[in-house]
């Protein structure tokens, strides 16, 4: 009988331990009494070319969004309304549009954090990416300076723009629930415990850890 109890107060221990140690996954969500927004993130160039079916080059991260409004009223709905952050770095940068990554003539970022000059294998410009305040919580973020020029070389690829636009996610306002794909600059390699998602739309302020 001893034992019994024993190894019953030993399995509890190891679920309640278990139950403490934090989860990292790339399925992420948050909600309000407006919307659930749900997101899961590709960071390979690999797992974003599998999604996407052709190879949109390095420095690019591909989020699978989802908004869900809980209410009668229509919710306005923008690319815009994200932002991709990278706690470790404070690196923030909001999503790009198709012609900056697949257009004729796409810019390339160059970022300098710390006194350190990176330069992404992206592309980036009006919308790519933005620069924090200092930490690195979601909103107060390592200090990341930016800079940006036209590529002129590049003549674009049109099968590419064409694949990236068909699966975007939407600027609309709706009702029902929408879905797509958003395309961010990610400078340098990141751990997926370190990456989060802040939602900053019409319907509220939502922080999407893919630590949790």
């Amino acid at each position: 009988m001893r034992l019994f109890y024993g190894s019953v107060v030993f399995l509890l221990a190891a679920a309640a331990s278990f139950g403490a140690k934090k989860v990292v996954s790339a399925n992420t969500s948050a909600g309000n009494e407006q919307v659930d927004v749900v997101a899961t993130i590709y960071m390979t160039e690999e797992e974003v070319t599998q999604k996407l079916g052709m190879d949109p080059g390095k420095g690019i991260a591909l989020l699978e969004v989802r908004i869900i409004p809980k209410t009668d009223q229509p919710v306005q709905m923008s690319p815009d309304d994200f932002i991709l952050l990278a706690h470790d770095d404070g690196e923030r940068s909001k999503p790009f549009d198709p012609a900056q990554i697949a257009g004729g003539g796409a810019m390339v970022v160059s970022s300098t954090t710390d006194k350190t000059k990176k330069q992404t294998s992206g592309f980036g410009g009006f919308g790519g990416m933005i620069g924090g305040g200092s930490g690195s919580s979601p909103g107060n973020s390592k200090p990341v300076a930016l800079s940006s020029k036209m590529d002129e070389k590049s003549k674009g690829n049109d099968k590419l723009l064409e694949a990236l636009k068909a699966k975007q996610f939407p600027q609309t306002e709706s009702v029902q629930p929408i879905e797509g794909y958003l395309y961010f600059p990610l400078d340098g390699k990141h751990k997926l415990k370190n990456m989060a998602v802040l939602y900053r739309g019409p319907a509220g302020r939502l922080n999407l850890e893919f630590e949790h």
